[in-house]
């Protein structure tokens, strides 16, 4: 029986369960479009125009905006971990739609849109080799800048602009297939392809003043604690004593920005990640005003008067959602935070004079959903 050793993606399990259903079929020859055993057909592989996803700037409930295609790679697969990839031309991006003449039908189709750097194989090769080349698909490539469009592109995207979340890559895989009436004397068969994300989006709002601050001003956010890479091999993770004098990537970060109110019409710092057991900490430089008879962490602070700091921390390593400490990442998930009532209330002990504090753990509650708006609790 087919066995995948690396399960780390939806993408990759969708592989598994096409594979395990499949595992008492003989597979086809490699260098062969992959198949069942069949006969021959004709064969055609239809993306949506516009798959449910979020934009950028603003958190939004449920809805459908169309992403951006930059490119897109099929898989065909049978039961025996042999898969051929073909690259989409402009002109069948533009279509939305890819037919194959006369082929072997598949015992599954797999579609990726939007690679980015990484460099997708085409031709016969492994189910192990795929793989490889999605392990190598990159964190920044979810996190592209915004794009502008003067006209309609040879790929049919439309005129307009185009942030982070319409670029993020997407998947889809479908394993049963509809006949359509044949108009050349051969079947037709179709697959249909509901893309979905390889990435969790967070949209994070502000923080505002609890008991013992007189005042709380956000300075600067940053992003840390997520993986680099799809593979997982590599990760940002900067501690206290190593947290850099410029952060980088610059996509990892934010300055203040008077839009994020935390209220009604609110902006939100926004950053897509990969998913996996790796929770992203948010971290706030802050700077306020300390009510009198209280301290910071660092015992900031005087007993009869106000007292002000500057250039400060909130660090941010977990959240709650409906009371269950987070655990995983999801793909096509949205983590919201601090986007109501005027953002998340601080008190004076969760502010350190450097980022990451060890001996200082702040969670937050959020709420999750399949791409819907969901909030959660931020754990101090």
């Amino acid at each position: 029986m087919f066995k995948i050793m690396k399960m780390k993606t939806l993408f990759v399990a969708a592989l598994a369960t096409m594979f395990l259903v499949a595992c008492n079929k003989d597979a086809e020859p490699t260098g062969t479009p992959a198949g069942n055993g069949g006969g021959k057909t004709n064969f055609a592989v239809s993306l949506p125009g516009a798959p449910e996803t979020y934009a950028v700037e603003d958190p939004q409930a449920a809805g459908q905006i169309t992403p951006y295609y930059d490119n897109v790679m099929v898989y065909l697969a049978d039961a025996g971990e042999n898969v051929v990839g073909y690259a989409w031309t402009d002109a069948e991006i533009k279509a939305r739609e890819k037919r194959f003449e006369q082929i072997t039908e598949p015992m599954a189709v797999l579609v990726i849109v939007n690679s980015g750097n990484a460099v997708l194989p085409t031709g016969s090769l492994s189910l192990a080799a795929l793989n490889s080349s999605i392990d190598a698909i990159t964190v920044a490539d979810q996190n592209k800048a915004v794009k502008t469009l003067a006209a309609e592109d040879s790929k049919g995207n439309a005129a307009g602009t185009y942030g982070p979340i319409q670029q993020v890559m997407l998947f889809g895989q479908q394993d049963t297939f509809t006949t359509e009436t044949p108009t050349d004397g051969h079947t037709l068969k179709k697959a249909a392809i509901e893309l979905k994300s390889m990435a969790a989006r967070f949209e994070v709002g502000t923080v505002k003043p609890g008991t013992g601050l007189d005042a709380l001003t956000v300075e600067a956010v940053y992003l840390n604690n997520f993986y680099l890479d799809h593979g997982r091999l590599t990760a940002q993770e900067f501690t206290e004593l190593t947290w850099p004098t410029v952060y980088t990537p610059a996509w990892a970060t934010d300055g203040y920005n008077a839009a994020v109110t935390s209220n009604a019409g609110t902006k939100v710092y926004a950053y897509q990640v990969l998913l996996g057991d790796k929770i992203p900490h948010i971290i706030y430089k802050v700077s306020g005003t300390v009510s009198a008879g209280y301290k910071l962490s660092d015992g900031t602070g005087d007993m009869d008067n106000p007292t002000p700091f500057t250039d400060m921390y909130i660090t941010v390593k977990g959240f709650r959602e409906n009371g269950s400490l987070l655990t995983t990442i999801e793909g096509h998930k949205i983590y919201k935070m601090g986007l109501a009532d005027g953002g998340i209330a601080i008190t004076p002990d969760k502010i350190t004079p450097d980022p990451e504090k060890t001996k200082i753990d702040l969670i937050v509650a959020i709420t999750v959903a399949d791409w819907t708006s969901s909030n959660v609790t931020p754990e101090f």
